[in-house]
């Protein structure tokens, strides 16, 4: 999720368009680097959750806890804003936003994911009616169609629900069939460490060399490098020491929540990253907090490094009382006079 905020910073915050890559400088260069991680973080998110959903039930009452969390910050940020005259309130807006789960599929992490989870009981029944040669055989094929294709030929392949799906597939192939390459934390710490510095230097190139867009060849989460750096990061987290935190855990369980928060909307984007952490003026020097940091690349690095960290911190306190406060009795609510057995 860090790594999220990191590309939000860059790629939301409209810094980019400042970018002449004709003539780079220091400073682009590095936040180019610094957020070019966010569709590779995403791929790890979804693995993670395949590869516990693969092996348990998603209950009806589960989704509705997270689509009832995604309408409580769409409904409390919009208000907000509305309310602070920062927004206009219109009928198309608010039929927008209440159509929020299906108005931006494939378009948006969002209601992307919340398309792919409700298909979650049907990829159960799919990969557990398969052998494991089936399995594997189907994992290559849509794995080759949508992103090796999607990468060399730059075939137009690509669904966010879709691809979801992909990593859902995959991560459950790990868990359902483990073997000497997907428990081997040696091989995925090599396997990271090259695919993360092939990644770095595909953007180099692009800034430096070729002239195509900087993110070319990890724009996208269904991109090859991208794929291989969050499986191989998955699986460094899956075969290293086992270790329980609550404090992780509590932590964690915020994570989905720090997103619906910081990537709201776009009076959310515009506010956050243009009017608060003035990235554009931060950039060009001009940020209004600028005399209180050190001169030139140095606050850039400084605010860049921070603002993610400040950010989640914030976000996951917000979500930690939503949790608390609210979902709590409404979910134990919903239990008692919904159960599965009735």
């Amino acid at each position: 999720m860090l790594a999220i905020i990191a590309h939000h910073y860059v790629v939301n915050s409209t810094v980019f368009t400042l970018f002449d890559n004709t003539g780079p400088t220091a400073g682009s260069v590095f936040l180019q680097l610094w957020g070019m991680w966010g569709k590779t973080a995403i791929n790890s998110f979804i693995l993670i959750s395949g590869y516990y959903l693969c092996t348990t039930r998603l209950t009806w009452q589960r989704y509705v806890k997270l689509l009832a969390e995604a309408y409580f910050y769409i409904i409390l940020i919009k208000f907000i804003f509305v309310a602070t005259g920062y927004e206009t309130m219109t009928l198309k807006l608010c039929v927008k936003e209440l159509l929020f789960p299906f108005y931006n599929v494939g378009n948006g992490f969002t209601p992307s994911f919340l398309a792919f989870y409700a298909f979650v009981p049907i990829y159960n029944k799919l990969i557990h009616a398969l052998t494991e040669r089936e399995f594997r055989f189907f994992l290559f094929g849509v794995l080759f169609v949508i992103s090796v294709c999607g990468t060399l030929f730059y075939a137009n392949v690509f669904l966010e629900p879709l691809w979801y799906a992909v990593l859902y597939f995959t991560a459950s192939y790990i868990r359902l069939f483990p073997n000497k390459f997907t428990q081997s934390l040696s091989l995925s710490i090599v396997i990271f460490v090259v695919s993360v510095v092939m990644a770095v230097l595909s953007v180099l190139y692009n800034i430096f060399y070729s002239g195509n867009v900087p993110y070319l060849y990890v724009q996208d989460s269904h991109k090859i490098l991208p794929f291989v750096v969050g499986t191989s990061a998955f699986l460094i987290a899956k075969n290293s020491r086992v270790f329980k935190s609550r404090v992780i855990n509590t932590i964690s369980a915020g994570t989905f929540g720090v997103l619906l928060i910081h990537a709201n909307c776009a009076s959310m984007r515009k506010w956050l990253w243009q009017d608060i952490i003035q990235v554009p003026l931060l950039y060009e020097g001009n940020a209004s907090y600028s005399s209180y940091l050190p001169s030139g690349l140095y606050s850039l690095v400084i605010v860049s490094i921070a603002t993610p960290v400040v950010v989640f911190g914030i976000c996951t306190l917000i979500d930690y009382f939503r949790r608390i406060f609210l979902e709590k009795y409404y979910m134990k609510w919903i239990y008692t006079r919904w159960s599965d057995n009735k």
